[in-house]
Formats: C-alpha cells, structure tokens, sequence
C-alpha cells in the first residue's frame, strides 16, 4: 500500500492541470509532484527553512514553474485568482521547530478562502497529523468545518487507516 503522502499526491491529479498551490510547502515534495504534473505552482510557508529546501529541491529538478512566498497560507489569494488543486500538510516541518505548527482557524480561513477559488472539478487534499495535541486539535476543528460545506457544491472524503490509531490521514475536498 502507499504511504499517504504518496496517495494524497495521486490524488492531486485532477483533468485541469494550469495552476496548483501547495499551502504547507515544507520540504518541497508535494511541491515537486505539483511541478511536475501542472503548468505553474505557486507554494506557500512562513519558515523561511522551508522556502529554502523546497526551492533547492525544486532547482535540483531543473522546473522554473515555481514561484514561492514566505507568508502565511491563509494569505494565498493575495497571489492566486483561482487554482485547479491544491494540498495542506498540516502539522510542523519534519526536522524542523516542532513548536512551529500550523493553526487549525488559519487553516480554516484558508479553506473557506480556497472553496471559493477552487475551480470546477478542482480538489484541495488535506493531509492530518493527529498523532500529537496540536495536531489532534486541528484535525478535529478542519474535519468539523469541513462537514458544513455544502453537498450540492463539494463532496468531501475522509481516508484513514482503520488499524492505526492516531495515523496520519486525508481529507479531500472536490468542488462540482
């Protein structure tokens, strides 16, 4: 079975492929599959540690249809007038401050924005980690909202592993 980064990943694949925001850049690896797979990117993080890794990965492979901004994902419109797919790793930047967290009412604010900005048959994949407070807290409170989004507009999937408490898990969010 793949891991779930990996399923979130295929996932992403939607039949419009122009523009693709990864909200949670971190290390730079959704980025890269989006780079890949959609005409232009555009990848979001407020720790500079995570602009940097992901642009030397994204330099590594030779794409230049990447462009990155330093701030918070909940500011993405400033950039993006609408998207086709678009993917949160919530949670903390793996070897990174594990203080540093992504906020669940930004996370929301961001999604309430993304739902409205998403194309037709666009998806945003959400990935959770529910395996610490901060990331059990934010899972709940974007499971929570998400369960409100209109089924006439969205259908919403929840993917999880059923034999493993507390294992990451993915949140899909595709627009009609």
């Amino acid at each position: 079975m793949k891991k779930i980064a990996e399923l979130a990943q295929d996932l992403l694949l939607t039949d419009k492929r122009n523009i693709a925001i990864d909200f949670t850049c971190g290390q730079g690896f959704d980025t890269l599959f989006l780079g890949k797979h959609y005409e232009h990117v555009v990848a979001f993080d407020i720790q500079e540690d995570a602009i940097k890794q992901s642009q030397q990965r994204i330099t590594e492979q030779g794409l230049f249809n990447v462009e990155f901004h330093q701030v918070s994902h909940d500011q993405f419109d400033e950039y993006v007038a609408s998207f086709d797919a678009g993917i949160f790793n919530l949670g903390y930047l793996p070897h990174g401050d594990s203080s540093i967290t992504t906020q669940g009412n930004i996370v929301i604010t961001a999604l309430e924005k993304g739902t409205k900005l998403l194309t037709s048959k666009g998806k945003i994949v959400v990935v959770c980690y529910p395996g610490f407070n901060q990331g059990l807290k934010e899972s709940e409170e974007v499971e929570k909202w998400l369960s409100t989004l209109p089924s006439k507009e969205f259908d919403v999937v929840h993917i999880s592993l059923v034999n493993r408490k507390s294992a990451p898990y993915i949140l899909v969010i595709e627009k009609h």
